[in-house]
């Protein structure tokens, strides 16, 4: 993985690491690159071609679907959770600077000793994390919300490195990597959920950074317009409803629509191929994926159904024991506040509008209660 570090070329080739790859289709930590990513925005293309031949398979996305469970779901129900779940801040509220002190021995001081943030994110989310130009430069909201933590640590631009973070998956997903090290943080579009912070395991959230909703995406009409269909309208018709792999779409898509309405694939992206090659008829997880996935293809779009329920996005970092609490945590939640307070060009407004290429209607709110997942 190459680090984007400005300091010195030296540093540049210091950290470098290595790229390895499961030839079963299992995708381990790697680097990003033309000839072995598939990025969002060269989907379109393909997808299309795909849907006038007829033939071609699928195409293989990184799991773009913030609903898929790191692992295998929780072993006990989660309990109802609210804002006191995520509500860690920096004693005292002012962040250390760079040359400040900093709990010896902690993800802080390791982060620094390092020289630069390990983030994990993916490349076919587009708007939020994607690699437009194959150039192995990442851009998107979450890869700018994640340069604005780095930025908050070491007191400017470069000290950031990209890992690959794979949902649904027990090896890649944002529970294993941070567990075993591999990661600091996960900006992947994550949903905040109890089931994510209870249990075996539990990692910790900071307040949402993005608000989105739950919807559902199917070709347009017959007149060209977006349907007015809703997952409980599906109930009995025979359409399938694609989402991914032992998601909590999942589960909601059986409740509404039926078990026999489910069509789960890997990831998330394989549902807009599978939905333009008319093996499935409607596409179920977040409106901000949903929105991509708008940009990708002209002819599908977010029907005109309420949504089903409001998804908070949350910065990921590795919860330890309420013994040894991780100091990243309190530390990104107080940058996060500022970075949204900040209405300068690295704003938060700023980054959303640019990134998402619309202003945003308001700051994300801090629900009352998170979902339970």
């Amino acid at each position: 993985m190459t680090v984007t570090n400005t300091n010195t070329a030296t540093n540049t080739k210091t950290h470098t690491a290595t790229k390895t790859t499961n030839t079963k289709a299992r995708t381990h930590i790697r680097t990003w690159s033309a000839t072995t990513l598939i990025a969002a925005v060269a989907l379109t293309a393909a997808c299309s071609a795909a849907q006038d031949k007829g033939a071609a398979q699928p195409l293989t996305g990184q799991g773009i679907n913030n609903n898929g469970l790191p692992t295998a779901p929780t072993a006990k129900s989660p309990t109802p959770c609210g804002r006191e779940a995520t509500e860690a801040t920096w004693p005292g509220g002012t962040l250390p600077g760079p040359k400040d002190p900093v709990p010896a021995g902690g993800t802080l001081d390791k982060i620094r000793k390092r020289t630069f943030l390990i983030a994990g994110i993916d490349l076919n989310t587009y708007l939020f994390s994607y690699d437009p130009h194959h150039t192995n430069e990442p851009q998107g909201f979450d890869v700018d919300i994640a340069k604005a933590m780095a930025r908050a640590i070491f007191g400017e631009d470069g000290h950031i490195q990209f890992r690959m973070v794979t949902l649904a998956d027990p090896t890649t997903g944002e529970y294993a990597q941070l567990h075993n090290g591999n990661i600091d943080m996960a900006v992947h579009t994550t949903t905040i959920t109890c089931a994510r912070m209870q249990g075996d395991q539990h990692m910790s959230f900071s307040n949402p950074y993005y608000i989105t909703e739950q919807k559902l995406l199917m070709p347009l009409g017959d007149d060209g317009k977006p349907q007015k269909f809703g997952l409980a309208d599906l109930k009995g018709t025979g359409k399938k409803v694609c989402a991914t792999l032992n998601s909590t779409a999942v589960d909601t898509i059986k409740k509404q629509a039926g078990e026999d309405a489910v069509y789960q694939a890997p990831y998330a992206l394989d549902c807009l191929a599978l939905l333009q090659q008319g093996k499935v008829d409607a596409v179920f997880t977040d409106d901000a994926l949903l929105r991509g996935m708008e940009a990708q293809d002209p002819h599908v779009a977010r029907t005109t159904a309420p949504p089903v329920q409001i998804q908070p996005y949350g910065i990921v970092t590795n919860y330890v024991s309420p013994d040894k609490p991780n100091d990243l945590t309190p530390f990104v939640n107080t940058a996060l506040a500022n970075l949204i307070a900040d209405n300068g060009p690295d704003g938060w407004k700023n980054l959303y509008a640019h990134d998402l290429q619309t202003p945003p209607n308001g700051l994300p709110q801090i629900p009352d209660q998170y979902p339970l997942g």
